[in-house]
C-alpha cells in the first residue's frame, strides 16, 4: 500500500455482541485497507460496547490507552454463580433468597468495592499461570492457584431499583474502572459480601480509552461508509494524546529523530509530545532518576 495512503489515528466501534473483538479488527482492517490495525481492550464475545480499534503508527499508543479508564453498565442477579462469573458458563451454585436483601445491604457491599481492591481473575480468563491461560486450565478440568491482581474502581453504583423475581434479586450498575479490572468478578465480589453467590447477567462498555459510545460507529457500517466517510471518523493521533506540546527547533529536531537522550529540557510534565514544522514528530518521556529525556514514541521514518 502506498505509504502515503496508510491512516494514523483511532476508530472507534460499538461492537455488538456475538462477535469477537479479533473479528472486529479484521473487518476494520478490510474496510480500511490496511494491515497495521489493533485494538486497545479486548471485549468479550457477549459484550457490547465501545471497542478502540488502532490505525497505522497509533497502534504504539495501544499501551497507553490500555491505562486509561472504562466505564460499563450492565445487570447483577444475586442467587446463583456460574463457572465463567457470566451467563456462558454452567450454573456452579445456587441459593433461594427467601427474604430480599434491601437496597441499603446491597448499597453498603457496593459502597465496599470502591477505591484500590484487590481480585482474584475468573478461571475463564486469558490471565497466564505458569505460562498457560486460566481457561486452558478450566477446559481442562485442572485447578491452579490464581494470582491475586490490584484493581482501581474509580465509581460504582446500582442506578435501578431492585427487581425480586424467582427467588433472585437483579439490578443494573454503572462502573468506571481501571485497566485490569474484571467486571464479572465485581458482580461476583457483590454477592460475597452480601453472603449469596451472584453472576454478572449483562454488560455494555459505555467508555474505553475515555472515548465514549457517542464517538463510535456501528460494525456494520463500515460496510456501507466510503473510505472517505470512515476517515470523518478517525480520531487523530494528537487528538488522542493530551500531554504538553513543545516544537523544536532544526537541532532538537536532529536529536529527537536520532533518538537522542535530552537534557536541557524542563521536566514541568512526565511526557512531551514533540512537534516539528507542525506536524507530530515523536512523545518523549521523563527519566527523573537519570535527569533526561528519552524516546518513549517515535510517529516518523525519518
Amino acid at each position: 500500500m502506498n505509504p502515503s495512503n496508510i491512516i494514523d489515528g483511532i476508530i472507534v466501534i460499538d461492537k455488538p455482541k456475538g462477535v469477537t473483538s479479533f473479528d472486529v479488527v479484521a473487518k476494520v482492517r478490510r474496510a480500511i485497507g490496511q494491515r497495521r490495525v489493533g485494538h486497545a481492550g479486548t471485549l468479550d464475545p457477549n459484550v457490547d460496547g465501545v471497542l478502540v480499534v488502532a490505525l497505522g503508527k497509533a497502534t504504539k499508543l495501544i499501551d497507553e490507552l490500555q491505562t486509561r479508564p472504562k466505564r460499563y453498565i450492565g445487570e447483577i442477579t444475586l442467587g446463583f454463580a456460574t463457572e465463567s462469573e457470566d451467563l456462558d458458563g454452567e450454573v456452579v451454585e445456587e441459593t433461594t433468597i427467601t427474604t430480599p436483601f434491601s437496597n441499603r445491604v446491597i448499597d453498603e457491599a457496593i459502597a465496599e468495592l470502591q477505591g484500590h481492591i484487590k481480585q482474584t481473575p475468573p478461571m475463564f480468563s486469558a490471565v497466564k499461570v505458569n505460562g498457560k491461560r486460566l481457561y486452558e486450565y478450566a477446559r481442562a478440568g485442572e485447578s491452579v492457584d490464581r494470582p491475586i491482581r490490584d484493581a482501581i474502581i474509580y465509581n460504582f453504583k446500582r442506578t435501578s431499583d431492585v427487581i425480586y423475581v424467582d427467588q433472585r434479586q437483579l439490578f443494573n450498575f454503572e462502573a468506571t474502572v481501571s485497566k485490569g479490572t474484571y467486571i464479572r468478578t465485581l458482580a461476583v465480589d457483590v454477592g460475597k459480601k452480601i453472603g449469596v453467590p451472584a453472576t454478572m447477567t449483562s454488560l455494555t462498555r459505555t467508555m474505553g480509552s475515555g472515548i465514549t459510545q457517542e464517538d463510535a460507529i456501528t460494525l456494520e457500517s463500515l460496510k456501507t461508509l466510503s473510505r472517505e466517510e470512515l476517515l470523518q471518523h478517525i480520531i487523530s493521533i494528537q487528538d488522542i494524546l493530551t500531554w504538553p506540546i513543545k516544537s523544536l527547533s532544526d537541532d532538537e529536531w536532529f536529536a529527537v529523530k536520532n533518538g537522542q537522550k535530552i537534557s536541557q529540557w524542563e521536566p514541568s510534565n512526565d511526557y512531551l509530545q514533540l512537534v516539528y514544522h507542525g506536524e507530530l514528530k515523536a512523545v518523549y518521556a521523563y527519566d527523573r532518576e537519570q535527569n533526561v529525556w528519552r524516546s518513549r514514541y517515535v510517529f516518523t521514518n525519518e
